[in-house]
């Protein structure tokens, strides 16, 4: 039997009214440092680019806000998975989380469904999305991966760049350079260590902010092709190194170091009061190790998972 609900623009109070009754008894108990952003009326308000579904089990129900980042976004996400009751909240997200398995393969025709939760830190976008539902999710069949934030401490010194070995060289981005790079993050490189953070769209239009050409970096073989590299993006207040990646066959070896303490200098004299942040896999020791050495901290885990067709 089915369970859930889809809200439309014409059913709407009917969430908005859950929504209310949350904020009172539900929202508050959940750990999180509360910031401006967390404006839960938002919900109350039916826009086109939600989905917006009601999960009805006996006298509860668990509420769902699902959104794609763009159109022909190939990838579903949840910014909401709400509980109606706190002292039966494991009980609900049991019965819960396959329904909404079942709804995303029978109603949805995304590749991707992703629920990310906060495991430790201050929590800045989506508080519902609690560590206490990882293993429910985790045992319904997403893979789970493990990702944590770093920021660098711009109170130690300015890190040391090495000689880069024999063959390789470092370059910075040029629009002659935009169907090797595309092909190094999307096609070649099946370094599962490493991953891009981002839809293609979205990488072609980073790639068309003049931050992000001035700063971005690769490493290519003597052959010509990309073995490393690191897009820098700017983000309000925030530089981040994004999409820190190297070819499978160079793990181990320290052009990801080299890269990134390179990076690190660049930006530094050019953007002394800036902090800079990464986003990276947890498993992925060598990028860690590399970060480390350069004065990189965690400060917040994430674990994001993913089902696929």
């Amino acid at each position: 039997m089915k369970t859930i609900k889809r809200i439309t623009s014409d059913t709407i109070s009917e969430f908005a009214e859950k929504i209310e009754q949350a904020k009172e008894n539900f929202i508050p108990m959940l750990p999180f440092v509360r910031m401006p952003l967390h404006n839960f009326d938002i919900y109350k308000f039916f826009s086109d680019k939600g989905i917006y579904l009601i999960d009805y089990i006996e006298d509860e129900y668990c509420l769902y806000h699902l959104y794609h980042l763009s159109e022909g976004d190939d990838t579903l996400r949840a910014t909401l998975i709400l509980p109606s009751n706190w002292d039966k909240r494991f009980e609900i997200i049991e019965q819960s989380i396959p329904h909404i398995k079942e709804w995303f393969l029978e109603e949805d025709d995304s590749k991707k469904f992703i629920i990310q939760s906060l495991e430790y830190g201050e929590i800045e976008y989506y508080p519902t999305l609690s560590h206490y539902l990882i293993p429910t999710i985790v045992r319904n069949g997403y893979e789970p991966k493990y990702r944590m934030y770093m920021k660098r401490d711009g109170s130690l010194p300015l890190p040391q760049v090495t000689e880069l070995d024999e063959g390789l060289s470092e370059t910075n981005y040029s629009d002659d350079l935009l169907d090797d790079v595309t092909n190094f993050y999307y096609d070649s490189t099946s370094n599962y260590r490493y991953f891009t953070n981002c839809t293609h769209d979205e990488f072609l239009e980073m790639l068309e902010q003049d931050f992000t050409i001035r700063n971005s970096k690769f490493i290519t073989d003597d052959q010509g092709k990309i073995v490393s590299g690191i897009i820098v993006t700017q983000d309000l207040e925030k530089v981040w190194i994004d999409n820190f990646s190297v070819s499978p066959e160079y793990n181990n070896s320290h052009i990801g170091e080299y890269l990134l303490s390179k990076t690190i200098l660049d930006l530094s004299k050019d953007y002394p009061d800036e902090t800079l942040y990464i986003y990276l896999n947890r498993d992925c020791y060598d990028a860690i190790s590399a970060c480390e050495n350069n004065g990189f901290v965690p400060f917040e885990f994430w674990t994001d998972m993913i089902f696929e067709r």
